[in-house]
């Protein structure tokens, strides 16, 4: 046996191990029991002295902040908020914030509430809660996590002194804009079973790389794993929330299939002999109105979806002649197709976007594209999530635009007559008659139209990108000029932008400098004008519109 030293130093170690693993010590206990026996009462006090933490990460009934001086409301909420204004964003784009708000009560299982708002500033997502969250920390937990997140200019959190973590690549796209997530929230508060199941998903994806630090942990008294548990808490819930917007869909769905088929009303109108484009020629703003109203969606649509459909359907047959946008674009013949008429005030244009130019068809039958377009451009994070069921999102289409605008329901526009001039096609030579003659492949197209229905594309999030999006149409009676072919010495480029700066009344020589008829610059009208659309878009005052409805 080793020497007396060795032994004095390792025997109340061994102790200590055979205490942990042994169950009991045996009847007949002699010195080595007996320092086992010793050593386990030592470690079974010291356990006493603790509370065991409970499955769903807190520790005792509910949690129980350790430290004396720590306040939940100053040191946890008001600090997480306050690190998400940093750098709160461009003159021309505002990124999200996060305020906090303490209510009477929040009717939630967290009593807590994430809520979608627009602001003369931009976006805020304001966290409700109320004096039961503050008492239980845990609640409180998931909410700001997720607000950190939604408010972070950046993938990593290398700034924050209470979340640490990353936001997974293949979700960045799908939260790469606060607006779309708050259009999903604000479906989700609608009642939409899509948004639901979508919201309930996403959250649990996002929560996976994320962790609280371990000192915020220590002076709230939750466990290490209480992101996880609520992680895993959401993906329980997952099955139920996805069948059940599976069997919506399927149902909204059917009813839109019997619609169709029981009332024939898209034959019918494809039937009649003016087409969308013979309407949208004669400047017929009532029968463009019945007819979109005819083939849009309305009872598969997300509540976010069908209001912004009701104000564009408005601003159709009813413009505010008080409140207009003046806006540019260049066209090239490859991708633009203009509609003409020859009247006995000379030739009148109409433009729709490429999702009616591209099919085929009469250009009645190519509205039925709608119903496939917004499936294919409006749910960004589809791919991502693998699911049978879409969540359908306005600002994910204009989001899908700027980066690919084919087959969109949307036509681009800018303030910067030197932008559309640059997209402009120029003359390009045909042998007509065996000579070589110039023939124009584009122009320049400039519209006066209700603001409604010329909207800054903020949800693109391009920092430093001026476009404003047209839905679908373009009416005779908002161009204010289509000069179609090159320019030329006798009239250049120059001359056009005098000419209609003069029209206009806005000097867009300088148009980065020009002001509007209210002396608004134009850069701060599109950060304006941009939020104020989509404070109308979520401020939902309509269930989607029936079909039964429409005739």
């Amino acid at each position: 046996m080793r020497n007396r030293p060795f032994v004095k130093r390792t025997l109340p170690c061994l102790a200590v191990v055979l205490a942990v693993t042994m169950q009991a010590a045996p009847a007949h206990a002699g010195l080595f029991d007996k320092i086992i026996s010793a050593a386990s009462a030592i470690l079974n006090k010291s356990a006493q002295t603790q509370t065991q933490p409970l499955k769903s990460g807190v520790t005792g009934a509910q949690a129980t902040v350790k430290t004396e001086n720590f306040s939940v409301e100053k040191h946890f909420i008001e600090k997480v908020v306050t690190e998400t204004q940093a750098g709160y964003g461009s003159d021309l784009r505002k990124n999200s914030k996060a305020v906090a708000e303490k209510v009477n009560s929040v009717a939630t299982e967290t009593h807590t509430e994430i809520i979608p708002e627009y602001t003369e500033k931009g976006l805020n997502f304001r966290l409700a809660y109320d004096e039961t969250a503050v008492q239980n920390p845990k609640l409180l937990v998931k909410d700001l996590a997720l607000v950190r997140m939604l408010t972070s200019t950046s993938q990593y959190w290398s700034g924050s002194s209470i979340f640490e973590g990353t936001i997974n690549d293949k979700l960045r796209a799908e939260v790469e804009s606060p607006h779309a997530i708050a259009e999903l929230i604000t479906n989700v508060r609608e009642g939409s079973p899509t948004a639901k199941a979508r919201w309930n998903t996403l959250q649990a994806e996002l929560l996976e790389n994320v962790s609280l630090k371990t000192n915020v942990l220590q002076e709230m008294g939750l466990s290490s794993n209480v992101i996880y548990d609520i992680r895993e808490e959401l993906k329980a819930q997952a099955p139920a929330l996805d069948e059940a917007a599976a069997q919506h869909a399927r149902k909204q769905q059917k009813a839109l299939d019997k619609w169709k088929s029981e009332t024939g009303a898209l034959d019918k109108m494809e039937a009649m002999q003016d087409k969308l484009d013979d309407l949208i020629l004669k400047n017929d703003r009532k029968g463009v109105r019945q007819m979109l109203e005819a083939y849009l969606p309305w009872s598969v649509m997300e509540p976010v979806e069908a209001n912004t459909w009701k104000i564009w359907l408005e601003a159709i047959e009813h413009p505010d002649a008080s409140k207009t946008t003046v806006a540019f674009r260049g066209l090239k013949y490859d991708t633009d197709k203009i509609q003409r008429k020859q009247t006995a005030n000379g030739e009148v244009y109409g433009f729709m976007s490429t999702v009616l130019t591209k099919n085929q068809g009469s250009y009645t039958r190519r509205l039925r594209s709608l119903s496939t377009n917004r499936e294919k451009n409006g749910d960004i994070g589809f791919k991502v999530h693998g699911e049978n069921i879409r969540s359908t999102k306005i600002t994910d289409q204009m989001t899908a635009h700027a980066r690919n605008p084919v087959a969109s329901s949307f036509i681009s526009f800018t303030y910067d007559p030197s932008v559309a001039h640059r997209f402009m096609g120029q003359n390009v030579t045909k042998q007509v008659k065996g000579e070589n003659v110039s023939v124009p492949y584009g122009g320049l197209l400039v519209v006066k139209m209700d603001s409604r229905r010329m909207i800054p594309n903020v949800p693109s999030m391009y920092s430093n990108e001026i476009e404003l999006l047209a839905p679908l149409i373009v009416f005779p009676d908002e161009v204010v000029k289509y000069k179609e072919g090159s320019f030329t010495n006798e009239y250049s480029f120059a001359n056009f932008v005098k000419e209609i700066s003069d029209r206009t009344g806005i000097n867009f020589t300088n148009w980065s400098t020009a002001a509007d008829a209210n002396n608004e610059g134009l850069r701060e009208r599109y950060n304006r004008e941009g939020h104020e659309f989509l404070k109308q878009m979520t401020e939902v005052n309509l269930k989607a519109m029936s079909c039964s409805k429409v005739f």
